[in-house]
Order: structure tokens, then sequence, then C-alpha cells
């Protein structure tokens, strides 16, 4: 409805919307009115809280899963470095085998007061060459590892020097998990990366534990 008054007396009208824009005599004091055009209808106000959890859905997907959310500063989700035992399984137990027997020798021909035979000394050697190995081997798995944040992945090499490099999860064209037979009954695997500005792999870390779930977690934060 249209509600208005007359522009002289101040006498109310009120009359459909279909008057809008008819001359109007105003029976008090005979002046002619303009009847106005309908207001307006006001527009709706949507509800904040409904607007705010549903601005992205994929910070929804991160946070239903237990993960930081994708909005808001980036903040680290996971860290994961290569596997030692369960990527070379037979190298680690033979390693650690050749550790076990080097030092049972070393204790009997020498802790035991034997005097010194051809035994001893290749167990010494034997015990000093594997622990060394078994520890290099370890330090090298800790120089390399995948890093996922919020915005983007970073593969890490290096433990004095360091070389890195990072895809954002938004550029992210694919990512391959290559398994052998054995590394499916260990659950290890390679994982590469690979972005829509490039051709090659950017990312490409082996003997990664639980690759799936890693794959998994990286697309909770893509644009999927």
């Amino acid at each position: 409805m249209i509600q208005f008054n007359c522009d002289r007396c101040e006498r109310p009208f009120e009359l459909t919307d279909d008057r809008a824009g008819e001359k109007l005599e105003c029976p008090d004091c005979g002046d002619m009115n303009i009847v106005p055009a309908a207001p307006a209808p006001a527009p709706i106000e949507s509800d904040s809280s409904e607007s705010e959890s549903a601005y992205d859905p994929k910070a929804d997907r991160a946070a239903d899963a237990g993960y930081p959310p994708n909005h808001g500063p980036e903040a680290p989700v996971v860290r994961i470095h290569p596997a030692l035992m369960r990527a070379n399984p037979l190298l680690f137990l033979g390693v650690l085998l050749a550790i076990l027997l080097g030092g049972a020798g070393f204790i009997w021909y020498g802790l035991m007061g034997k005097s010194p035979t051809f035994i001893q000394y290749p167990s010494i050697a034997l015990l000093i060459i594997a622990a060394v190995f078994l520890g290099l081997w370890k330090i090298q798995k800790l120089s390399h590892s995948i890093e996922v944040t919020t915005k983007r992945s970073i593969e890490r090499r290096g433990l004095f020097s360091r070389a890195t490099s990072e895809v954002l999860h938004d550029n992210i064209r694919n990512i391959q998990i290559t398994q052998s037979f054995l590394e499916r009954l260990l659950n290890v695997g390679t994982l590469a990366i690979a972005s829509a500005g490039q051709d090659g792999v950017e990312i490409q870390v082996q003997s990664l534990p639980a690759p799936d779930e890693i794959r998994k977690i990286i697309d909770l934060y893509r644009p999927l």
C-alpha cells in the first residue's frame, strides 16, 4: 500500500500500489497531489553466523578431520622423515646382526680376560664399522623430510647445508605414490608432487611411511 499526506493540508491518504503516478485531488482543500511510488522493500539481512560457517568449504574439510583450518595465517600440520628399518629391512637386519656379533666377540674375547686372538680384532672392527654405518644412515634419513603446512608442501634436504623445494597446495596438479609389493606390505613408498606451472616433479621423497595418509592430508588443503 501507498501511504502519503496532502501537500497542503497534511490529510493522510492510503492507496493501492497500482495508483502510483496518478493525480489525486484532496477533498478537504482541493489541492492536486501526485501519488508517489510504493517504497522499495527493505533488504533482508543474512545471518552472519551462517555466512561465516560457509565461507570456505576447504577449511571445513580440514577442521572436521582434526587438522588446522585452511583460513588464517600459515600453520604447520605434519612433518615426516623417510623410514629407516621399513625402507630397507634386510639391510637393517644385516647391520643389526653385525653390531650384535661384533659386540659379542668383543665382550667374550676382551672383557672376559681372554688374550687377543684372530677373532677379537675383527669383532671390534665389525662393531665399529656397523655402528658408524647405522649412525650415518640415521643422520641421512633425518636430514631429508617433507613438511605439510596449511598452505604448501615443503621438501627439505641437508643437515648442515640446506636445500628446499616447495609447492603451494592451490597449484598442485598431480600427486603420485609409487610402491613395490614389499613396500605395500611395509606401508612405505615414494611420494611425488607436481605443480601446474611445471612439467616435471618438484617434490619427491622416497621411503616415506604411510604415503597414502600424507596424500589425504594434502588433499584437505587442495581446491578439489
